[in-house]
């Protein structure tokens, strides 16, 4: 009697079973299909970075690093090609635009930049020759001039090379003859504006190089 209850207790049971079973088949189904598949795709994520944090993490990949360039030597970025040809530190110089208040020098960047893009593009422009930027200066737009006959706020046209000063106002103390001066080049992405911004411009504006020149006290080596 033990034995023949306990197979028609199993053979009850075993409907219950089956029925149960799909009923949670059924449930899940219906909660999967109405769960989002970004969602879906989130927590597979999520699953993922777990376990890969449980095994030591993500291996970090090592930032290359930025060239490093010299006087005369040429980078091309944003469509330009800027060539650093002298950095020099004096009292006075009227073509640059730039006056030195008491305390002051001024230090003045010799670039010869050509402009490879398509497009004519003002020097002072984003994206354009006044992302240069000066180690020890901060965050300080030079003022633009061009070499040849003291044109502030020059254009740049297409295919045409332009030498061009580049100038700060600077502490006395900053900089003396023959000190290094260390350059920030930069990179640009053209983009092409749509609804508010129309036109093309200039944007993701970040380092591409250094370079680094001795600096010309033109002072000294006049009155030398």
């Amino acid at each position: 009697m033990t034995g023949s209850g306990a197979v028609e207790g199993a053979a009850e049971r075993a409907p219950v079973d089956a029925a149960s079973a799909s009923k949670r088949t059924r449930w899940i189904t219906a909660v999967s299909d109405r769960v989002p598949a970004k969602w879906l795709g989130g927590i597979a994520t999520g699953i993922v970075l777990a376990a890969t944090a449980a095994f030591g993490g993500l291996a970090s990949v090592p930032v290359p690093a930025l060239p490093e360039l010299v006087a005369g030597e040429t980078f091309t970025g944003a469509s330009l090609e800027m060539t650093v040809e002298q950095a020099s530190i004096l009292d006075e110089r009227r073509e640059t635009g730039v006056t030195a208040a008491e305390g002051e020098r001024l230090l003045v960047l010799t670039v010869e930049v050509t402009n490879i893009d398509d497009e004519p593009r003002p020097a002072i422009s984003d994206g354009s020759v006044s992302e240069i930027r000066i180690d020890g200066v901060g965050d300080v737009k030079p003022t633009i001039a061009r070499l040849d006959d003291g044109t502030t706020f020059p254009w740049l046209q297409s295919g045409v090379p332009a030498e061009l000063t580049l100038t700060w106002a600077v502490p006395t103390s900053l900089f003396v003859d023959r000190d290094d001066v260390r350059i920030a080049l930069y990179t640009a992405t053209k983009k092409t504006g749509s609804f508010v911004i129309t036109g093309t411009f200039w944007d993701d504006i970040t380092t591409g190089a250094h370079l680094t020149i001795p600096v010309d006290d033109l002072d000294m080596a006049a009155g030398g």
